[in-house]
């Protein structure tokens, strides 16, 4: 695995995992006040974070239905990925600093940086009412604006997956190395809508679980082996106590879900 071939995603100021032993597990993050087990976990985030996880209008995730889409002359979503290997998988959605490293999307006109890589198992969206055993999330960022800009991809089990290198484990949860481009299916038919993060945050600062995230879940899901899926879910048990990191799906509130003409 060569360095200068890869995308190195820090953790440093992410959040802090506790493996279920009690003890930090290597590249973990850590969280002020939530955890994905107990009374802190996603069934009382809504409570305990009204601003806005309990009272935002466009939450995140939900069901998708795709019979309710409305097609619309959507800004082309383009993938400039470029690194081959990711080194580093997070394990939150919050970012503060850039690491890029050169791989960015652009929707339309406008350049957003890839600067996190992390999963939930299961997936955190559904599709018509089915969850898959995971998700992956491509979090990208407006360099001048800071608008994020987050890629859903839904992974089902199947066959092994030759982009997963060496996946991570239950002793080293955060490093792995994915070929990056085999993490973006190739039939690239997606949905667009406004959105918010799916966890409360790394600071307490408000909003919590703060929306304006524009969000783009491609529809079809990319394969990995049940035991490619199952080392993630390990990575997940060493960070968080469960392989459970998924949050339960909120309101639609009538949002629109927009679909590029010709799709």
């Amino acid at each position: 695995m060569k360095a200068a071939n890869a995308l190195a995603i820090s953790l440093a100021a992410l959040v802090l995992c506790l493996s279920p032993s009690g003890l930090k597990a290597g590249g973990c993050p850590s969280e002020p006040d939530w955890s994905y087990t107990g009374a802190k976990g996603p069934q009382n985030w809504n409570s305990l974070f009204p601003t806005q996880c309990g009272n935002g209008s466009r939450q995140s995730p939900f069901d998708i239905v795709t019979a309710s889409a409305q097609p619309a002359p959507l800004p082309p979503l383009t993938f400039h990925y470029r690194v081959a290997d990711v080194l580093v998988l997070d394990h939150d959605d919050q970012v503060r600093f850039d690491h890029g490293a050169g791989n960015f999307i652009t929707i339309g006109k406008t350049r957003y940086n890839l600067i996190n890589i992390h999963d939930h198992t299961p997936s955190e969206y559904t599709l018509n009412g089915q969850r898959f055993p995971m998700e992956i999330h491509l979090v990208h960022q407006d360099p001048n604006t800071g608008q994020l800009a987050v890629v859903g991809v839904f992974v089902n089990a199947g066959n092994a997956d030759p982009g997963v290198v060496a996946p991570p484990s239950l002793k080293q949860p955060s490093t792995v190395d994915l070929k990056l481009t085999d993490l973006i299916p190739a039939k690239k038919s997606y949905l667009r809508f406004n959105g918010s993060l799916t966890t409360p945050g790394t600071t307490t600062k408000l909003p919590r679980c703060a929306e304006g995230v524009v969000w783009t879940e491609m529809l079809t899901p990319i394969v990995m082996s049940k035991e490619q899926i199952a080392a993630f879910e390990d990575a997940s048990e060493a960070c968080w106590g469960t392989k459970v990191t998924n949050r339960p799906p909120q309101p639609t509130n009538g949002r629109f879900l927009l679909a590029p003409i010709g799709e």
